[in-house]
């Protein structure tokens, strides 16, 4: 076998290491994101748990979200949640760990505690549905 030939058998070899290498952390980068999400929606539900008395007196049993996306004008994230099956609520924050804001929801079915107080209560006996 001649030089070059060995050359070119070598530089296809790099080649073929080089994109497997890329495809995996390309691949990592993706399921990171899945992962950040599903912490932001334990947040989420958190942040509901603490902060969301429903008018119906009834305790929150279950959260299901229903919409997560980022607008991407304005780089905001959106999250649309549905607490016992009836009553909607859409929350926002500008980017992941960051401050949650309400951005709509019925004040008949809710009322919001805006109070920045410490969380009392866990999200361990809420029956959560993710998005992701």
């Amino acid at each position: 076998m001649n030089k070059r030939k060995k050359w070119g058998i070598i530089a296809l070899v790099i080649c073929i290491i080089g994109g497997i290498v890329m495809f995996s952390l390309n691949h990592q980068k993706e399921k990171t994101l899945e992962e950040k999400m599903r912490i932001e929606q334990d947040r989420m539900a958190l942040f509901v748990v603490n902060r969301v008395k429903l008018k119906t007196q009834n305790s929150i049993e279950t959260i299901e979200f229903i919409e997560f996306r980022k607008n991407e004008t304005t780089g905001t994230w959106r999250i649309t949640l549905v607490i016992n099956g009836m009553a909607t609520i859409s929350l926002a924050e500008d980017a992941f760990g960051d401050v949650i804001r309400t951005s709509g929801y019925y004040l008949e079915d809710m009322a919001v505690d805006k109070t920045d107080i410490p969380y009392t209560k866990t999200i361990n006996n809420i029956k959560i549905s993710y998005l992701i």
